[in-house]
């Protein structure tokens, strides 16, 4: 079977969930359906060479000048599909063509943009619904990672049950535990020393930030001000993931609240860090306010680190028994949360514990499998459910 995929994601200088998520699920699927083929269709901005199986998969940079409302995707990447006679296209990323000649998959991983819209311009919001709409309407299947988002989707887009499938991710495969040793320069590169005499392991809680306030970076570093001056003074947050202006403000923030010597704020983690960071981490602290899925738990329980997260949209679902849960519009209840799980080693191993048992749940040969299953499904439908 040949499937045209929307790679744009996969081919960004710097990728984040899901282009990391489909580089992984692309290679398991190569195993799977070693027979298969793969068009990647990108553009020409985007950078990175492809980190796909090279044995399944065509690069195809295709164009579109001067594209001012989304027009590649809406209607050259259909185009350039059924002009390769794929038999099924693939839209990984929150969006699908308005026009579908041919049996359309499309992950729609959260509906985060109509319920926090973060000062994105009126007609991108607009358009994402109606992509919504349409994907609901018109494609083949839905895939969500949660059953939160295919919940969502069936009570408020009217999607049909049969046609939308939860089929979560799996821990990044780069993913592992890193020992203290080999860990150790790239802490040095992210401000992270030895604690005590130089001989101790570096203590602290890592934060995937980011400008987005639903990220919650602002009110994470609000919290660890309003319980630093209880707990051991070697401890450090270490918030990541950042960009210059962002990284700029906080820093900012941290002098005013008087924590910047225990805080130390960075740009994007290159990917080949992220193991030694999360797996030296005593804790990630992910209080998301909106999440479609909640990645970096999977990521951390993979690392062996323990989990606080937060309580609303998809990450309970996820975090199980295996996280300790916040109200992420509370910064006093993140603060106790830091508080405690600083104290209490034995909690942690217990976190650490719990999420390697989750982790049972998500694994790469079952999302593969049902991904392929899909995919199937859909090449063997029409075009355009509701025309059938």
């Amino acid at each position: 079977m040949r499937i045209g995929l929307d790679a744009r994601t996969v081919y960004r200088p710097i990728r984040r969930g899901t282009g990391k998520n489909l580089i992984d699920l692309y290679t398991h699927l190569a195993l799977a359906r070693p027979h298969w083929q793969v068009l990647a269709y990108h553009r020409s901005q985007d950078a990175v060479p492809p980190l796909l199986p090279s044995d399944n998969t065509t690069p195809k940079m295709i164009e579109m000048p001067g594209d001012r409302v989304d027009a590649w995707m809406r209607w050259r990447l259909p185009f350039a599909a059924r002009a390769d006679h794929a038999a099924v296209l693939h839209c990984p990323a929150n969006q699908c063509p308005s026009w579908m000649p041919m049996p359309t998959v499309v992950t729609i991983h959260d509906l985060i943009p109509l319920d926090m819209p973060e000062g994105r311009p009126a007609a991108d919001i607009r358009r994402f619904e109606q992509s919504v709409r349409n994907a609901c309407r018109d494609a083949a299947w839905v895939i969500c990672p949660s059953n939160y988002t295919r919940d969502r989707l069936i009570s408020e887009f009217d999607a049909d049950p049969d046609f939308v499938t939860a089929n979560p991710w799996a821990p990044d495969k780069s993913v592992r535990p890193v020992s203290d040793e080999d860990a150790e320069p790239v802490l040095k590169r992210y401000g992270i020393q030895r604690s005590g005499d130089g001989n101790g392991r570096a203590h602290f809680v890592l934060h995937f930030g980011a400008a987005a306030p639903r990220k919650n970076t602002g009110r994470m570093l609000e919290a660890w001000t309003r319980m630093s001056h209880n707990e051991p003074h070697d401890w450090r947050l270490l918030i990541v993931g950042l960009d210059e202006e962002t990284r700029t403000n906080l820093r900012d923030l941290a002098k005013i609240l008087d924590v910047e010597q225990s805080v130390r704020l960075h740009g994007f983690a290159d990917e080949a860090d992220l193991p030694a960071l999360l797996s030296s981490a005593d804790l990630l602290a992910y209080p998301s306010l909106s999440e479609g899925f909640g990645l970096p738990m999977l990521d951390a329980w993979a690392a062996g680190t323990a989990v606080m997260t937060g309580n609303r949209t998809s990450l309970p679902e996820v975090a199980g028994n295996a996280a300790f849960l916040v109200d992420p519009t509370d910064t006093d209840d993140i603060a106790r949360a830091l508080s405690r799980l600083i104290g209490d080693a034995p909690l942690r191993a217990e976190l650490v514990e719990r999420g390697r048992n989750r982790l049972t749940h998500y694994n790469w040969q079952r999302t593969t499998e049902t991904f392929a299953r899909v995919l199937e499904h859909a090449a063997a439908s029409s075009p355009l459910r509701a025309a059938a």
